[in-house]
């Protein structure tokens, strides 16, 4: 034991002593009279050779042992913020990358603590890749030939410097001097940690770079290399060695733009494939690119000839070593390189998709632009879509989604969504030309022109919202004018802490769409007839089938009340349902019933004149879930509405985190097969509704869309809606004042498809600065934007849809049939 302790002793001795016993062996060198001036030149020479050995076995050791305990959390928060989440449409279309800028609110470790970096930053604002698990074999081969062959080995790279890589400075500095003309720095082989350190906290190499500035970045790789190879390789396992450098190292280069960074999303961008379906004479060809990235985009005559060149010899020359050093069978050299040899003809082409390039609204240029950078190509097909994403995905995981989530596969086709926005865009021009004298001066409905005014003096957006499900739930039309995504939601509902959506805290009022939870309590009351009235204390002298007002006292039919909005005539009859019956429907939609001071509900009151509270997508699962009742789906289960068909799970991600969102069972509610014909009687009326006498004389607050009513179109089934304008005061009066336009509802065509939808234009604020506007009503404002909606979805419900056949006009018995065989 004590001679054990006696050659630690003298180990550790001869470690501290080792740099003053090589000072004296240069002294010695120096001073040595025996080799006259020669000495001169030789102790340049012994003291870089001994600098090297000491940085490679005494620093590198050293500095991986001592840093990993201060630099490994910073690294591992790299890491982490380089994780970009690939997205993918209902027909599986690569979309592209998740907008790093969009990524979350704010940045957290699996601790939930904020990091903080002091002295580094991020070099790539847009450095995100998509992270594989799995690295093809081929590639790590050849790259590890080409950029650190002597990774691991004790002669070579033991420790995170490259000796050899080192040692070829001065070599390297006296050629480039002599081919420049002017003192140059040698460049050394960086190792892949030292290329990963480049990537994560400094800029990269550039030729403009001067001595100094070379030399600085030098040695800050030096100081950040070996604690990446002592946490990625630690006792022998090179697998997160890999990983990292598959996912982190740029392989190709976009003209004018940043790099594709990781062998995922170049190989998607490049051969249009998965990094897992590469071929081996691929997976050489991106290996090979790194230091010597892929161009990827054509240009002028001189970049294109540059671009070939370029290529060829990457992919004879470089990938080419690759082959004659690692393939060891003549037969196999043979078979890839002939492979490579038919890759080297010509660059491809990027990602492009013939139907995507056509509907996207840019000029040539931008269009290939878009086509070569999986992050703006994200932005443009799905413009305000992501914005949806991003907030569905905070009230699922909150604000550290990226824990949990590497991929989103989404619900809408892209190009139909993109050509659906376009049309939308157009009304809503009309819009504002036709209102402009109504609206408020610091809003506009025209997003084009706000979004293109680059002044800093365009009027703000208010909330603009279309949207449309499937019998399933999934979103197959999303439109929003905002990046604040208020489908999802008022930003007041949103947790500040952790970034969950919380539906208690919604304070948007939902005005008189709110009256379809009344429809659905007078249907489960199932007292109403043929004969019942309302009474109606406003009601007018003559025309009590149509929606004017007067101060009489008269009964009015159902119809009336439900297709004109009247409040006082539906709260007389919804204060003749039981309260708690009505409290129970309210909360059991998942909407917010307002609260007196003294602690009391009044639902009667709340349901009638339109007080309840909760956001669009609560609203439009309100609409959803009625509809499925009213077509033979009332035990099945009916979800949120949602933007994001499935997540591809992190493999980070290990907590009781589900991803699943609440539904509702529509007969559980209850919705009752007795009031079923109530409810579409009542629900239809504002589309349908007509005076019995004069029938082409309509007066539903949605009679601009009437060619959707069912009984005047052979391709519905059913059509149920329901609008709503919330003012700060009674809509009556002229002089209004406008602060939300709202529209929910549901549509059965005649082959059985259902979708259901919701509308909404406002701003949700009753401040006299950011009211909507004045005199501006639902019905009129948004039935041509509902007129787009519904004729893109009658178009929809025409596909080809698995085990849902389309077949000629239904009865709505058949229909309901249809639609409970085919949930």
């Amino acid at each position: 034991m004590l001679e054990l302790l006696r050659r630690l002793i003298r180990l550790v001795e001869w470690t501290i002593t080792l740099p003053i016993r090589a000072l004296f062996l240069v002294l010695g060198v120096i001073l040595s009279p025996r080799l006259g001036y020669f000495r001169f030149a030789l102790a340049p020479v012994v003291l870089f050779l001994l600098a090297a050995f000491l940085l490679v076995y005494v620093y590198a050791p050293i500095r991986g042992y001592a840093g990993l305990p201060t630099m490994g959390e910073v690294l591992k928060y790299a890491n982490e913020r380089s994780l970009g989440t690939a997205i993918r449409d209902a027909n599986d279309r690569y979309v592209g990358i998740f907008d790093p800028r969009l990524d979350s609110q704010r940045d957290f470790l699996p601790g939930q603590v904020p990091v903080e970096i002091p002295g580094y930053f991020v070099a790539y604002p847009d450095h995100k890749s998509l992270h594989v698990t799995e690295v093809p074999e081929h590639f790590w081969a050849c790259l590890k030939y080409h950029e650190d062959r002597y990774l691991g080995k004790w002669w070579g790279n033991p420790f995170g410097i490259d000796l050899f890589g080192v040692l070829k400075i001065p070599v390297s500095a006296v050629k480039r001097t002599l081919a420049s003309g002017r003192p140059q720095i040698g460049v050394g082989g960086s190792t892949l940690s030292m290329q990963l350190a480049r990537v994560f906290f400094k800029k990269p190499p550039d030729p403009s770079e001067s001595i100094g500035e070379k030399l600085g970045r030098k040695l800050k790789e030096w100081w950040v290399a070996p604690v990446i190879q002592r946490m990625l390789i630690g006792e022998g396992d090179y697998a997160p060695l890999k990983r990292w450098a598959a996912n982190h190292l740029p392989m190709g280069q976009r003209t004018g733009g940043q790099p594709l960074y990781g062998i995922e999303q170049t190989a998607l961008t490049i051969f249009k494939k998965p990094a897992s379906e590469l071929t081996r004479a691929e997976q050489y060809i991106l290996a090979s690119a790194v230091n010597h990235p892929i161009i990827v985009l054509k240009g002028s005559e001189k970049l294109n000839a540059l671009r070939l060149r370029h290529w060829r010899r990457l992919v004879e020359k470089r990938a080419g070593q690759c082959v004659r050093a690692l393939v060891s069978s003549p037969a196999e050299q043979l078979t890839e390189m002939a492979a490579l040899t038919t890759l080297a003809g010509t660059p491809p082409e990027p990602w492009k998709d013939e139907d995507t390039m056509v509907a996207l609204p840019f000029g040539k240029k931008q269009k290939l632009l878009v086509s070569a950078n999986p992050i703006r190509r994200a932005n443009a097909l799905l413009p305000s879509a992501k914005y949806g994403v991003r907030a569905q995905m905070k009230q699922t995981f909150g604000y550290n989604w990226r824990l949990y989530v590497k991929g989103v596969h989404v619900t809408l086709d892209a190009v139909e969504n993109l050509a659906f926005r376009e049309k939308v865009l157009a009304a809503l021009s009309k819009l504002q030309a036709v209102n402009k004298r109504r609206l408020n001066p610091r809003y506009s409905l025209d997003v084009k022109a706000v979004l293109a005014d680059r002044s800093g003096k365009a009027p703000k957006l208010p909330d603009i919202v279309l949207v449309a499900a499937d019998e399933k739930g999934r979103i197959v039309r999303y439109f929003e004018g905002t990046a604040n995504a208020a489908y999802f939601g008022s930003q007041s509902a949103i947790d500040k802490q952790t970034g969950y959506y919380d539906p208690s805290r919604e304070g948007r009022a939902v005005a008189s769409a709110g009256k379809m939870i009344a429809a659905v309590a007078i249907g489960n009351d199932n007292t109403d007839t043929a004969k019942t009235v309302y009474v109606d204390p406003r009601a007018p002298r003559r025309g009590l089938e149509t929606c004017r007002r007067g101060n009489r006292r008269l009964g009015r039919k159902p119809e009336v009340v439900f297709a004109c909005s009247l409040n006082e005539p539906l709260e007389w009859r919804l204060n003749r349902i039981g309260e708690g019956n009505l409290i129970r429907l309210v909360q059991n939609f998942g909407l917010n019933l307002p609260v007196t001071a003294e602690g009391r509900y009044y639902p009667a009151a709340a349901i009638a004149r339109g007080h309840l509270m909760g956001s669009p997508r609560q609203v439009h699962h309100m609409a959803a879930v009625i509809l499925a009742a009213l077509t033979g789906r009332a035990h099945q289960a009916v979800p949120l509405p949602s933007l994001v068909d499935k997540f591809d799970r992190s493999s980070v991600a290990n907590s009781n985190e589900t991803g699943e969102e609440p539904s509702i069972v529509p007969a559980r509610l209850p919705i009752r097969p007795e009031g079923y014909e109530t409810i579409k009687r009542l629900l239809s009326a504002p589309l349908c509704h007509h005076e019995s006498r004069r029938k082409r004389r309509r007066h539903g607050t949605l009679k601009f869309i009437h060619q959707w009513c069912a009984e005047n179109n052979p391709k519905v089934a059913l059509h149920i809606a329901k609008t709503g304008t919330r003012g700060t005061g009674d809509p009556d009066p002229s002089n209004f004042d406008t602060v939300d336009l709202w529209t929910a509802g549901g549509i059965q065509f005649a082959n059985g498809r259902s979708y259901s939808y919701v509308a909404l234009i406002g701003t949700g604020r009753t401040t006299p600065g950011e009211l909507l506007g004045r005199d501006i009503y639902s019905g009129r404002t948004l039935s041509p934007l509902l007129n787009i909606l519904l004729t893109d979805l009658e178009a929809l419900s025409r596909k080809p849809k698995q085990g849902l056949p389309v077949t000629s006009k239904m009865t709505p018995d058949s229909a309901q049939m249809a639609a409970s065989n085919n949930p």
